[in-house]
């Protein structure tokens, strides 16, 4: 059991990683790659893999949203958006997208992978 969620926090935290450094460079594919990676690292059944995906994209879009935010508080027009208003907005866009993205591709991988 130990190892099972061993598994599935190391596959968290993995999709997580893959899915910050892809969501740059291709920014659809890179949630459903990073929440594959989770899914298949997790292992188990198809539900597993999509909650192992689901986090990965939570904690992907948490660190993403906090990028995107400082950017938009130090940007020159920061005098003329209101950012707390704006900056949380974006937070709950950004979770919800790489989210239910990395969730997709976790339960694709718990597809595949039974």
């Amino acid at each position: 059991m130990a190892e099972t969620k061993n598994n599935f926090w190391m596959g968290t935290l993995a999709g997580a990683v893959i899915i910050i450094i892809l969501d740059l460079l291709v920014p659809f594919f890179g949630p459903i790659i990073g929440g594959f990676i989770a899914g298949y690292i997790a292992d188990r059944d198809i539900m597993n893999a999509g909650k192992a995906g689901l986090i990965a994209g939570i904690l992907a879009g948490i660190v993403v949203s906090l990028v995107v935010f400082a950017g938009l508080v130090s940007h020159p027009i920061s005098g003329y958006v209101p950012a707390a208003g704006t900056g949380f907005f974006l937070m709950v866009t950004i979770i919800l997208y790489l989210a239910i993205l990395a969730f997709l591709g976790g339960a694709i991988a718990g597809a595949v992978r039974k």
